[in-house]
């Protein structure tokens, strides 16, 4: 009964919400829909009620540090809303919505953020963490933590599958970011 409700509380208060599904986007239209890509730190993160569409929702608006831009340009911190968070003894929760650690490094892809329920494309599709490898480098994870190891893997639910003879090595930051920005500039003009 609650998650019924819970539901119609979320398609009344989001009508655009009604026709969304976390489907997984491919690498190009992450980056041609992305008003937004950049790699940043996560500095901080405070739920807090706001109107939403007429209605009262909680969101939880998160603070990136930008450490390097991809597409589009934007002051030195940005805040992203997502629908759902904690207010006293209230919580709205959103299944497959990203969450988001203080000090966790991304790559993220964002649309119509304070808009839409969740700014990142794909909610945790267009969210790419970065962490050390045991050689040191910087490698690129899909949201299932699992390494990106070609662009066509992102935003897909399941592993590329390879060769077993020719496994590929996880694509670093450098390189991830080297492909997005190609594609950024290659990319067609509305």
């Amino acid at each position: 009964m609650f998650l019924t409700a819970f539901l119609g509380v979320i398609l009344l208060a989001f009508p655009k919400l009604q026709a969304t599904s976390v489907r997984a986007p491919g690498f190009h239209a992450l980056v041609d829909r992305a008003e937004l890509i950049f790699t940043g730190q996560m500095l901080s993160q405070h739920c807090e009620w706001r109107v939403l569409e007429g209605r009262r929702s909680i969101v939880t608006l998160v603070s990136f540090g930008v450490e390097r831009w991809h597409k589009g340009v934007s002051p030195a911190v940005v805040t992203l809303q997502f629908l759902g968070g904690t207010m006293g003894e209230i919580t709205l929760s959103v299944s497959e919505m990203p969450r988001f650690k203080t000090g966790e490094r991304t790559v993220l892809f964002v649309e119509g953020n304070g808009v839409t329920a969740c700014p990142v494309i794909g909610f945790y599709h267009g969210r790419f963490s970065l962490k050390r490898d045991d050689s040191g480098r910087e490698i690129v994870l899909k949201h299932d933590g699992e390494p990106l190891t070609e662009t066509s893997g992102a935003g897909q639910d399941k592993a590329v599958k390879q060769a077993p003879s020719a496994p590929r090595p996880a694509l670093s930051h450098d390189e991830f970011s080297t492909v997005v920005r190609a594609r950024v500039a290659a990319a067609p003009r509305p």
